[in-house]
């Protein structure tokens, strides 16, 4: 492509005037030389003008209202979200950390801590898996609770 080709190419953007003042001298001096580009510029110049002479359309007051509660609309589920998914993940850490930080002191006042080391030990394993799951189930119980009442207090505002 050659320099003309790509003066013409930014022609447009010189006449709205935005153009960086590098590009703006490089194409005001190849229009003092080439009188086609010249003309053409004038012409883009003249469609400018008259597209700047246009009234700006203005957006009713409905619309922006509307536009304006969307917006609040999607902030407050978007936050909501957030405090869903930061709620869930203290519940999983929750009640990992109450599974495995009680199943010592369980132990411990079911049979004492040297029952780990008895054969029947495959029971003892059933028997945290039984109430890691309880622990999980009641976590998930709770987070389904919490998530219909912010679900209520949303429809309600």
């Amino acid at each position: 492509m050659s320099d003309h080709d790509k003066i013409r190419e930014l022609l447009p953007m010189a006449a709205a005037g935005a153009l960086d003042p590098e590009e703006q001298q490089r194409v005001d001096g190849h229009v003092r030389e080439c009188a086609a580009c010249a003309a053409e510029l004038d012409d883009w110049q003249l469609l400018a003008g008259g597209l700047r002479r246009l009234p700006t359309p203005q957006p009713s007051s409905a619309l922006i209202e509307r536009t304006r509660a969307r917006a609040e609309w999607q902030l407050a589920t978007q936050a909501e979200h957030r405090w869903d998914q930061r709620m869930l993940i203290f519940l999983v850490l929750f009640g990992w950390t109450v599974a495995v930080a009680s199943w010592p002191v369980v132990r411990l006042l079911s049979g004492g801590l040297l029952g780990w080391l008895e054969p029947g030990f495959g029971r003892t394993w059933i028997g945290l898996a039984g109430y890691t799951a309880l622990l999980w189930l009641t976590g998930g119980i709770a987070a389904a609770m919490l998530a219909l009442r912010h679900r209520r207090e949303r429809r309600t505002v």
